[in-house]
């Protein structure tokens, strides 16, 4: 665990105070609303990829089981720990907004396929996208059972990864041959 902030009100490590200021700055621009995220990904030969998100890099990589050096996470893997820290995210800033100090937070998250072998190519059968997806929160805090049930359900209900996966929001695509 973290050492909390030494200014203001600090509840789990997040300054409260600046927490607060910074929500009222962004309620102000309606067009925020929208939460527009972009990303760009760059082939670094192989099947190692380059992502970049705002002034973030990460790689994107394969196991050896498809001839991959298994250097990063896959793309699917990604998600899946979106998931796990999209809900933890909300867990803290909903603990932490209601004063509940936690002690500690785990969020495992467990997959399945329906046919991956249609992504690579062995298969044309169903789809290679999830078929179910499975999120446990284990979590130790200063509050009931009640209160944190009430917490992980709001958590559930509002976290844009899990909505983006249960609600399959539409997806164009294009190609553009230079």
């Amino acid at each position: 665990m973290t050492a909390e902030p030494a200014a203001g009100r600090v509840v789990n490590g997040i300054d409260m105070d600046a927490l607060d200021e910074s929500m009222a700055e962004v309620a102000k621009n309606d067009a925020a609303r929208k939460g527009a995220k972009s990303s760009r990904i760059r082939w670094a030969g192989g099947l190692k990829l380059k992502c970049h998100v705002r002034n973030h890099t990460f790689m994107v990589d394969e196991p050896p089981h498809f001839a991959a050096d298994d250097t990063a996470p896959n793309a699917v893997e990604y998600v899946v720990a979106a998931v796990g820290a999209c809900y933890a995210t909300g867990m803290i800033l909903g603990a932490s907004k209601q004063g509940i100090r936690l002690r500690n937070l785990e969020i495992s998250v467990e997959t399945t396929q329906d046919n991956v072998f249609k992504f690579l190519g062995l298969d044309d059968q169903g789809h290679p996208g999830f078929d179910s997806v499975k999120v446990k929160a284990y979590v130790q805090a200063d509050a009931d059972e009640t209160t944190l049930k009430q917490l992980w359900e709001r958590t559930v209900e509002s976290s844009p990864v899990g909505n983006t996966i249960a609600r399959g929001a539409p997806l164009e695509s294009e190609l553009s041959v230079l």
